[in-house]
C-alpha cells in the first residue's frame, strides 16, 4: 500500500480543503506519519497491544489505528462492520451446513443412482457459475419478489431480534444454498469412505438399519473433513462477505475493506486484515478441538 500511488496523502485527507502546511506537520507529527516506515509498523503492532496516543487522543488495546478518510479510530468502524458480517455469515452456516450435509448424506446413500447424479450435477453447476453474478441475480429477483423476500436491511438482534432475522432470512437462504453446493461432495466422498471401514461393517453385521448406521455412526467420522473446510470458509467469510455486503447494501467488513482500499486508507485495512487473521487461528484452534468430539478416532491428550 506505501508503494501504490495515493489520490492524496493521508495528512491533507484528514485536514480538510481549508488547510496550512503547518497543520498537515502537526497532523504528520501527531500521528507518526513523517517517522520511517519499519518504525510505523512497530508503532502500529505495539498498539494491538498495549495501547497508543494517536494525536493526543487515547486510543485502548487493541488499537487499530486512525482512519485517514474518516477522521475516527479504525476500532470504533471494526466494530460497527463486524455484527453485520457476523449475522450474515452464521445465518449462512445454518443454512449451508445443514443442506451440504443433508444432500452429502443423501448422495452417499443412494451412491451410484439418479438421484445422486442429479444431486452432485446440481452442485457442480452452481459452483461453475461466479458467485456475483448469482448474487446479482438474485438481488434483480428479490426486487421483483419484495413481498416474498423481505428487503435486505440489517438492525442489532439487541435492539430488535425480528427485524434482525427478517431483514437477513432472504440473503441467509440465497447465501447458504449457494454455498452448500461447495460442501456436497466433500460429505458425499467423506461418508462413502466411512462406509467402507470394518466398524460400519461390523454395525451391519449386528443387523443395524442403514438410516442409524449412517446417522450414528459414519455420521460423526464423516463429518471431521467437513469440520476442517467449514473452518477455514468461516473465517474467511468473517474478514468480509464482500460479494454479498456490496451487492445487498450492507455495511460489513467486506464493504468497510472495498472501501477503504478505493480511498487508500492503509489503517483500515491493515484492521480489517488483521481481525480476519486472528478470526483464522482462533477458529482453526476450534477446528482441531472439535475433531475429539466429533470423531471417534480422535482422542485429545
Amino acid at each position: 500500500m506505501h508503494l501504490l500511488p495515493r489520490p492524496s496523502d493521508p495528512a491533507g485527507a484528514l485536514c480538510g480543503r481549508q488547510c496550512t502546511p503547518d497543520r498537515i506537520v502537526q497532523i504528520e507529527n501527531d500521528l507518526g506519519l513523517n517517522k520511517p516506515k519499519t518504525e510505523q509498523f512497530v508503532t502500529y503492532t505495539k498498539g494491538l497491544v498495549v495501547g497508543n496516543d494517536l494525536g493526543g487522543k487515547k486510543c485502548d488495546a487493541p488499537c487499530l489505528g486512525w482512519s485517514y478518510v474518516q477522521n475516527r479510530p479504525v476500532t470504533d468502524m471494526v466494530k460497527q462492520a463486524f455484527p453485520v458480517t457476523v449475522s450474515i455469515v452464521i445465518g449462512g452456516i445454518v443454512v449451508y451446513s445443514t443442506l451440504g450435509i443433508l444432500f452429502g448424506m443423501i448422495a452417499a446413500r443412494f451412491r451410484g443412482k439418479p438421484l445422486d447424479r442429479i444431486i452432485v450435477g446440481v452442485s457442480q453447476f452452481v459452483t461453475s457459475i461466479p458467485y456475483f453474478v448469482l448474487a446479482q441475480l438474485f438481488f434483480l429477483y428479490a426486487m421483483v419478489f419484495y413481498a416474498i423476500i423481505p428487503r435486505a436491511k440489517y438492525t442489532s438482534i439487541l435492539d430488535n431480534p425480528f427485524s434482525w432475522f427478517v431483514g437477513l432470512v432472504g440473503i441467509w437462504l440465497f447465501y447458504g444454498t449457494v454455498l452448500s453446493a461447495n460442501y456436497v461432495r466433500y460429505v458425499r466422498a467423506s461418508m462413502i469412505d466411512v462406509q467402507n471401514q470394518d466398524y460400519i461393517r461390523t454395525a451391519r453385521s449386528k443387523g443395524l438399519g442403514e438410516r442409524k448406521i449412517a446417522i450414528s455412526h459414519a455420521l460423526r467420522a464423516g463429518i471431521a473433513p467437513f469440520l476442517t473446510l467449514l473452518g477455514l470458509a468461516v473465517a474467511s467469510e468473517l474478514g468480509g462477505a464482500i460479494f454479498t455486503e456490496q451487492i445487498f447494501g450492507l455495511s460489513g467488513m467486506g464493504r468497510l475493506a472495498i472501501t477503504s482500499f478505493g480511498n487508500s486508507d492503509l489503517p483500515v485495512i491493515a484492521g480489517v486484515v488483521v481481525v480476519g487473521a486472528v478470526i483464522i487461528v482462533f477458529l482453526n484452534l476450534l477446528v482441531d478441538l472439535l475433531y475429539g468430539l466429533v470423531d471417534p478416532r480422535v482422542k485429545l491428550s
